[in-house]
């Protein structure tokens, strides 16, 4: 990632730069969003150039009971999408859930480098359903990684703490760090957007990428929702492509990236004025 520059004799970085997917891929610049179905997106990415997959998708998973979703036409509840929209506070159903993100991992395995990564949150909910859908992928199973959130959510009894990403590997995965366990305590942040409800910390993304993706590699995410798992790849010197198919979550993710950008390259703006 060509974000070091030279002022008077000091390496100093300069904010990364926003352009195309095709400019990211070319190395012309060091991030992207864009908005589509993530199945079309993954598509149109070129075989064995991505480093890392990594994604927070819909979890469907507790919002709605499964019966009320099995009464409702189609995979969506028709009363909950006029009122909050698509994908939002799991409208879609456990089967077809199972059914999207096995290809989405389809078009991962194409895009990843033999020595590729793929990760995907969840709860514990879901990962029975999810495990065995995402392997038949070609991915191989690696590794369950636990983001503690350091205080219980609502409800009674053993209150959920925890989400947890599905590690999966390709080929001949190579790593990047070995200073980093499978366990994570980073408290949750509260959204800051009303477009997008569960943003994940980018502090949390970052130990997760360090270990996945070299510097000046490539990380991409098919659901880009509030931005973090981008604003993570650029602390950690790596490219970043992120694709959503809302507009709205598309340029809240960009505002995040932009600002992300201008603060690594704060340092070395002060260093020119002094």
């Amino acid at each position: 990632m060509n974000c070091i520059e030279e002022v008077n004799g000091t390496a100093s970085r300069i904010a990364p730069r926003e352009g195309s997917i095709a400019d990211v891929i070319a190395g012309r610049a060091e991030w992207a969003i864009t908005s589509g179905d993530a199945v079309d997106f993954l598509e149109l990415l070129p075989p064995g150039c991505v480093d890392a997959v990594w994604c927070d998708p819909p979890y469907c998973s507790g919002g709605f009971l499964e019966t009320a979703k099995r009464r409702a036409r189609g995979m969506l509840q028709a009363a909950t999408i006029k009122r909050l929209g698509w994908f939002v506070n799991d409208n879609m159903g456990t089967t077809g859930l199972v059914w999207f993100l096995r290809a989405v991992a389809m078009r991962a395995a194409r895009a990843l480098r033999p020595s590729g990564h793929f990760g995907c949150f969840t709860d514990h909910r879901m990962i029975d359903a999810l495990k065995p859908a995402l392997e038949s992928s070609g991915l191989r199973y690696a590794n369950l990684l636990i983001w503690d959130k350091l205080t219980p959510g609502l409800g009674k009894g053993f209150r959920a703490q925890h989400e947890v990403v599905l590690h999966f590997v390709n080929r001949s995965p190579e790593y990047h760090a070995s200073d980093e366990g499978n366990i994570h305590g980073v408290r949750r942040v509260p959204p800051k957007k009303k477009n997008h409800q569960t943003p994940k910390p980018p502090e949390l993304i970052a130990r997760h990428l360090r270990v996945v993706a070299p510097p000046g590699g490539l990380v991409v995410d098919p659901f880009v929702g509030g931005g973090g798992i981008g604003v993570a790849a650029l602390r950690v010197g790596a490219r970043f492509i992120g694709c959503d198919v809302d507009l709205g979550i598309c340029e809240d993710a960009r505002g995040a990236l932009r600002a992300e950008a201008a603060a690594l390259a704060a340092p070395a703006r002060r260093e020119r004025s002094t």
